[in-house]
């Protein structure tokens, strides 16, 4: 039994360092900075999941809900390009950034074709 208690407690420490994500601002210059970022991000995602989820349901304002849900979104990327980049002080390549280079401006214009449907 001690032995999966111990495996149990690496796997809460675990957690935590997924959730807070220590690692991405172990080497940060902007540390106080880049953990509010990462505070916004986290939010901004779970906004977004939370209105898609909520916009699944025939409601009247339910594309709404989407278009605010693809902003959120694209609002998550672009936290997560400031996290990558540590505030636009470190260049970061090309190929490690494609996914949030390339949806979150799709996610705004998503949005904006939402918010005129």
């Amino acid at each position: 039994m001690p032995n999966g208690l111990k495996q149990l407690a690496e796997n809460l420490l675990e957690l935590k360092e997924a959730f807070s994500e220590e690692e991405l601002l172990a080497g940060s210059l902007h540390p106080r900075a880049e953990h509010v970022i990462l505070l916004l991000r986290n939010l901004a995602v779970g906004a977004a999941a939370a209105l898609f989820l909520v916009s699944l349901f025939h409601l009247p304002c339910r594309y709404l809900l989407k278009a605010i849900a693809y902003f959120f979104g694209a609002a998550a990327y672009f936290c997560e390009i400031l996290l990558l980049t540590d505030c636009f002080t470190q260049k970061v390549p090309h190929r490690e950034m494609f996914m949030a280079y390339c949806f979150g401006p799709m996610y705004i214009l998503l949005g904006i074709s939402y918010l005129f449907h």
